[in-house]
């Protein structure tokens, strides 16, 4: 399984997340490890950035030196001459070395671990929230190395300067041991690089609507003793290192308010388009609402014109009442046919007496001819029978 699709599962657990960790963890420290070695190795290079804003040749030295020559005033120029380091602890170079390297394959090493750490909450952060967080990808690394920059060849050979040549006393000689000088022109640029971070997080609180440049403006004068009061806490107990902390603290929170402002514009903006698209949507749901209910009324006038221009349909009653006479004329015809049946069966001969018995007549046939049936009747007042043939 690759690690691009390790990282897009949305949904995992404890222990998966842990074994994400320290896959992570693992990878950061192979290539710290890679670096360490390969800037301990590189002992001159390390240690020529390490020690060079004591010397003349510094860009830094060598501007100030020129604005005092310019101004011709000495209290621009930087004297590294008077800052001698010494070493007073018998293992100080080598960890001096050691420290050295650490901290340069930490600073190359910074962006990777921003992009790891990145790609460690990235599956926990919706899509939107993903694009906008790989901004802070891109800027914090950017703003790092800016703030280190500034930290190691503005803040670093001013601090080194003043705190090399102070003295309370002249009776009394500075001799600064090279740890003492390391840790200082690391502090300074660290603090720097940790301060130019401030509008990272200024455009966080103003996107999640904590700060609004209104109140930033409204309580600058409060931003400005915070501000005073970090310089302090980041930097080495001197007011020059405090100072020029400070200034450009103050700058990106300036900077900070403008950004403040863009994000508040953009997010109206967005409002704005939002509440445009709802009342359009609106508007259409509205539209097409009437234009259904105007098609159902027309199609029911349509309904009611073509039921009254068709001929009405014989309905059931009708429909029963026809049944019914047709059923009526039937049975007439029924009774005429058991008539007609009856009829036959009494075109049988037979002799009816006034005794009600009945005598069958002699039957005279021909030869090859069916007998026709007689009937004869004997009336009460003759008592002479009438027969068919008689009459005829």
């Amino acid at each position: 399984m690759s690690k691009e699709i390790v990282h897009d599962e949305a949904e995992m657990t404890f222990g998966e997340h842990l074994d994400e960790l320290r896959k992570i963890l693992v990878r950061v420290i192979l290539i710290f490890g890679v670096l360490f070695v390969v800037l301990f190795a590189l002992k001159g290079i390390v240690l020529d950035v390490v020690l060079a804003p004591v010397r003349e040749t510094f860009p830094t030295n060598r501007f100030f030196n020129w604005m005092a020559t310019l101004m011709g005033s000495d209290a621009l120029r930087i004297s590294p001459d008077n800052v001698g380091l010494y070493n007073t602890k018998m293992a100080g170079q080598f960890l001096l070395h050691i420290k050295s390297s650490i901290v340069g394959a930490f600073v190359i090493a910074f962006p990777y671990l921003i992009w790891e750490l990145w790609l460690f909450v990235k599956p926990a952060l919706p899509a939107h929230q993903q694009k906008r967080s790989f901004r802070y990808v891109l800027e914090t690394p950017v703003w790092f190395i800016l703030g280190l920059l500034f930290g190691y060849y503005i803040i670093s050979p001013l601090a080194i300067n003043f705190l090399g040549n102070y003295q309370v006393s002249e009776q009394i000689n500075n001799i600064i041991g090279v740890d003492s000088f390391m840790s200082t022109v690391i502090s300074v640029s660290f603090a720097a690089a940790i301060a130019f971070q401030l509008p990272l997080l200024i455009r966080l609180l103003a996107t999640m609507g904590i700060v609004t440049s209104s109140g930033m403006r409204q309580y600058r004068k409060v931003a400005v003793v915070a501000l005073l009061v970090f310089a302090a806490v980041i930097t080495p107990p001197d007011v020059v290192s405090q100072v020029l902390i400070f200034v450009p603290c103050y700058f990106l929170y300036e900077y900070g308010i403008t950004i403040a402002a863009r994000i508040e514009s953009v997010r109206a903006k967005d409002e704005a388009e939002y509440q445009a698209t709802v009342e359009a949507e609106k508007a259409k749901a509205a539209a097409e609402a009437e234009a259904k209910a105007k098609a159902e009324a027309e199609q029911s006038e349509d309904d009611a014109d073509d039921s009254d221009n068709q001929p009405e349909e014989p309905s059931a009653d009708a429909d029963s009442e026809e049944q019914s006479d047709d059923t009526s004329e039937e049975e007439p015809a029924a009774e005429e046919t058991s008539a007609e049946e009856e009829d036959e069966e009494s075109d049988e001969e037979e002799i009816v007496t006034p005794l009600g018995k009945t005598m069958m007549p002699k039957m005279i046939t021909k030869i090859g001819e069916a007998p026709k049936p007689r009937k004869v009747v004997y009336s009460v007042a003759s008592e002479e029978p009438s027969s068919d043939e008689q009459q005829e």
